[in-house]
């Protein structure tokens, strides 16, 4: 497992690709987000899009500090847009908006990273 990096804006990109998300990241889903968000990081630098997530809880955390930990490892950025509610609670909690920026939208979130990564 890969050891989170918080200098992450010295990785080089070469683009982003989107993944959307839909329905409920629980105990029951969490396993195959890691696993498809995983998939992702590896190849490119990813913005996870929430926009359809009706419902996320601790283990839908632990699969996105998971895939950021693949991606760090890759060297590449892993971006959440539109967190639900109580996504956004979850991350003030464990202070963790710092290592999963959040975004509102896709595109601000792939703005951003256009505008921040290394190229």
């Amino acid at each position: 497992m890969a050891v989170l990096d918080p200098d992450q804006e010295r990785f080089r990109c070469d683009g982003v690709s989107v993944v959307y998300l839909k329905g409920e990241i629980d105990i029951a889903t969490a396993e195959g987000v890691y696993a498809s968000l995983a998939s992702a990081v590896v190849e490119n630098c990813t913005v996870v899009d929430l926009s359809a997530v009706d419902f996320i809880d601790a283990s839908g955390v632990n699969a996105l500090v998971g895939a950021l930990r693949v991606a760090a490892g890759a060297q590449h950025h892993l971006l959440i847009a539109s967190p639900p509610r109580q996504l956004c609670r979850i991350l003030d909690v464990l202070d963790l908006h710092g290592l999963l920026p959040t975004h509102a939208d896709a595109e601000t979130a792939r703005a951003s990273h256009t505008a921040h990564a290394m190229h």
